[in-house]
């Protein structure tokens, strides 16, 4: 398609979102450009951005795309680490307006919230009845719930609390088909209980064989021993299959004490080979993993970090049962130990836990990305499995800084792929990319891991499910795929039929540094190199909560909460203009737009 007939249809698409009652709906160059890419190496920049202002808007969204064949993709808050969030047509961001908590209902410890509800806000709406939401990601104080159902996020305390899809209880949702179902029989769920019926065997045996195992659709939960639970099965399938209108999700009491213990070992595998001894003890919340390199960093740059045991590599071992603390100790046979009573200590050690993510991408020589992120394994194989992954590094001169929710067998980790040579041998650096990730999902294959744990499988590891799976599995995933989804309108490219895992990389396009008298006092004085650095993770676009640290956030974005006014924005739109394909350089419109009211604060 030439560029004229691209912006021809892009106009007509507006024209049919517009003409089905839609008032938001942006398709200028630098909406384009700020919703390019999302937390992840992906870059896939959409026709059209819409912000749904109630639920029949977001049905209209999803009637256009089905009338004219164009993808739709869910944004939620733009976090993804795995490229579940970028597409080529309409993306869906429901953060501006579809982001109130409905009701909470304090005696049947519920909440209905819409797709958009910031995961700090039902929070805090929870709070005063003494609830809360139980999955905890590192994001909470800005990923959406919606995000968390298309993912399946857990976080730190899914040990105790267990994961998304372990605590919705029910789903409003619009399936491909057009069909909009909140329960009960319909069509498209007797096509899907159909598919499982027809394969139960294999579904029993090839699904749901450890709490992490969320890669591909989660099968298992339509089993007739299961309830044929199609809510739960649809938390996890990235947008692929439905789009989330609202949800009642399950709250927990939050009024007991936790109990904090830190174990130190020599090395990170250590501590892995530590994680099954501590589970066999007794409940836990959370059993979280953490690299001395993460803390360096924060030392280095000033932050806090309370006293820690001797070691290389902690645990995080947090509880409510005090009776507990001393076959923990035993257990853990660790070099060193620690009990963290006070809460100011015990917070600013979980904020660094939390920052995991943006501290593990600067703490190596050269930058660090997601790729292979969060891969996970039955806990008494994470010993091993880091191992092995660490000679994988090895074999391919990588770097990474693991890290994550040991208790569950899950390593999150960035690592240094190198994708500079961009000159003498541009696709160099896609090739060792690719060579890397089927190198790892084929030893994990071996451990019987999955290659996500709870972030998805996205642009990042679809392509892999082949390895991971059989062909009567992938065969499965395609027919559920077809009974919701039939004309693929969902997050194309992502898990049926995927994208390859090297297709789209934002690292690895080619960019023009700039001729300017601008001296950077940073990052070899490269402009490319610096608005390169954000990752986008989103912490500039969380809201500062009072006694809750004092991290930076840009004074107009505070103002207008648009995307164009972010820390974030603006690193996409200058990302943009430095490769110069969709963003014509820095003189474009596009950049005025997006730096209009930077403030120069030099947060």
């Amino acid at each position: 398609m030439t560029a004229t007939q691209d912006h021809a249809a892009t106009q007509d698409l507006t024209a049919a979102l517009r003409a089905a009652g839609l008032g938001d709906v942006d398709d200028s160059t630098l909406a384009r450009a700020l919703y390019s890419t999302d937390a992840s190496l992906y870059r896939v920049p959409p026709q059209v951005v819409v912000r749904p202002r109630d639920r029949d808007e977001l049905l209209a969204a999803l009637a256009v795309a089905r009338g004219t064949g164009t993808a739709l993709t869910m944004r939620g808050a733009g976090t993804s680490i795995a490229g579940n969030a970028v597409g080529p047509g309409i993306v869906v961001d429901t953060t501006k307006h579809l982001n109130r908590v409905l009701a909470i209902d304090p005696e049947a410890r519920t909440a209905v919230v819409e797709p958009g509800t910031v995961h700090a806000d039902l929070q805090r709406a929870a709070a005063p009845h003494g609830l809360r939401f139980g999955p905890d990601p590192s994001t909470h104080p800005r990923c959406t719930i919606g995000g968390m159902i298309g993912n399946n996020a857990c976080g730190s305390r899914a040990l105790g609390y267990g994961r998304t899809a372990d605590n919705v209880l029910g789903l409003d949702v619009a399936f491909g088909t057009g069909e909009v179902w909140s329960g009960g029989s319909s069509p498209v769920v007797d096509g899907l209980t159909g598919v499982v019926d027809a394969d139960l065997g294999h579904v029993r045996t090839h699904f749901g064989r450890f709490t992490r195992q969320v890669s591909g659709y989660s099968l298992e939960h339509l089993l007739p021993e299961n309830g044929r639970s199609v809510e739960r099965f649809l938390v996890g399938s990235e947008g692929t299959l439905g789009v989330v209108l609202g949800a009642t999700v399950r709250l927990v009491d939050d009024r007991v004490t936790r109990h904090l213990l830190v174990l130190g070992y020599p090395t990170m595998v250590e501590a892995a080979e530590a994680v099954p001894a501590l589970l066999a003890v007794g409940p836990l919340v959370a059993c979280e993993g953490l690299d001395a390199r993460i803390v360096d960093l924060v030392r280095a740059g000033g932050g806090s970090v309370p006293d820690l045991p001797r070691g290389g590599g902690w645990l995080f071992v947090e509880y409510t049962d005090a009776g507990l603390e001393q076959a923990l100790v035993a257990a853990g046979s660790a070099l060193e130990h620690r009990v963290v009573t006070d809460a100011r200590e015990a917070a600013a050690l979980w904020r660094i836990r939390e920052d995991g993510a943006g501290l593990a991408a600067r703490s190596l020589g050269r930058p660090a990305y997601s790729g292979w992120e969060d891969a996970a394994v039955p806990p008494e194989r994470l010993g091993a499995w880091l191992r092995d992954f660490d000679e994988l590094l090895g074999a391919h001169d990588l770097q990474g800084v693991p890290y994550g929710h040991f208790g569950d067998g899950c390593v999150h980790v960035r690592i240094d792929f190198d994708f500079t040579d961009r000159q003498s041998d541009p696709d160099a650096g896609r090739r060792r990319f690719r060579e890397f990730l089927l190198a790892c999902a084929e030893k994990l294959r071996e451990h019987g891991g999955s290659l996500s744990g709870e972030h998805g499988d996205g642009r990042a590891r679809s392509e892999l499910l082949s390895v991971m799976y059989d062909e009567e599995s992938l065969r499965l995933f395609g027919a559920v795929k077809a009974v919701c989804d039939p004309d693929d309108v969902l997050n194309p490219g992502v898990l049926v039929d995927p994208d390859p895992i090297d297709a789209h990389l934002r690292p690895a396009r080619p960019r023009r540094e700039p001729r300017t008298a601008l001296r950077l006092l940073h990052d070899g004085g490269s402009l490319g190199d610096a608005v390169h650095r954000c990752t986008g993770v989103g912490k500039c676009v969380a809201p500062q909560v009072a006694g809750q640290g004092s991290g930076v956030m840009c004074p107009s974005w505070q103002a207008t909460r648009d995307e164009k006014d972010s820390t974030r924005g603006r690193s996409r739109v200058l990302q943009e203009a430095l490769d110069g394909t969709l963003v014509g350089g820095l003189g474009d419109p596009a950049v005025a737009g997006a730096l209009d009211l930077c403030l120069a604060c030099k947060g």
